[in-house]
């Protein structure tokens, strides 16, 4: 019997910041694309640079993201909250020895799962949209915080999680996911031309020449006098009915 089977798709690409390159500081954003019998998973996260290792904090969010959805996602469609719980605990052991609150983190999460829903999920700022060709809808419509503040893991205090269930994604969806180095930048009305633009210039490529083209590209941000750190991913699905299970 035919069933529907996802072939998980993404790329992405994370840079150091001239500020951090210019004080000699490590990047404090990481991403993670991953797949597996749930499906597949993409994890962007950027470090609170008010934290002494706030990098650190977001490398252990992906690998964190990566691990709850394999213990949760594969024998059927995961509770967001059960989900964001089992990160937030990972993440915490992730970064043992060191304080939590010494490598607090944002985290913006797709997962593409199995029955062919999408889980959209986010802590902190940064921006994660669905574009549909001439949209793109946000997840989270208002930065959260205020001036310096922002949600985190690490913060202290239980963290926001803002979720969303595509039970039946539009045909042709695309995920975009950026750091706040980049979403800053980026009107509202600005965000699915990019997205389109994107996928247009980089899918095509071979993920070797697509990796340095997107970094260079990213290094050469023309917005005058940026200096964050740069991350940003895509991610879809391409579905096939001719599958057997």
């Amino acid at each position: 019997m035919g069933t529907r089977a996802i072939a998980p798709t993404w790329f992405g690409a994370s840079v150091r910041g001239p500020g951090h390159r210019h004080r000699r500081l490590p990047k404090q954003d990481a991403w993670r694309g991953t797949a597996g019998r749930f499906g597949s998973l993409v994890v962007v996260a950027d470090g609170l640079g008010s934290r002494p290792h706030g990098g650190l904090g977001a490398v252990a969010a992906c690998r964190a993201a990566h691990r709850a959805v394999r213990e949760l996602a594969v024998t059927g469609v995961p509770d967001p909250a059960d989900l964001f719980g089992r990160i937030e605990e990972h993440w915490r052991k992730e970064v043992e020895p060191l304080e939590p609150a010494e490598c607090g983190t944002t985290v913006l999460l797709s997962l593409v799962h199995t029955s062919g829903g999408v889980l959209l999920g986010q802590v902190g700022d940064g921006l994660i949209a669905v574009e549909t060709g001439a949209t793109a809808e946000p997840l989270v419509q208002q930065r959260p915080g205020f001036g310096n503040e922002t949600d985190a893991l690490g913060s202290g205090r239980p963290p926001t999680w803002h979720s969303r269930w595509l039970l039946s994604p539009p045909a042709g969806f695309r995920v975009f996911m950026a750091t706040d180095g980049v979403a800053d930048d980026l009107r509202p009305d600005q965000v699915a031309g990019f997205v389109t633009e994107l996928a247009r210039q980089f899918v095509p490529l071979p993920p070797a020449e697509r990796h340095r083209r997107l970094c260079a590209e990213l290094r050469a941000w023309p917005t005058p006098g940026h200096f964050d750190d740069k991350t940003l991913a895509l991610h879809w699905a391409e579905r096939s009915d001719d599958a057997c299970s």
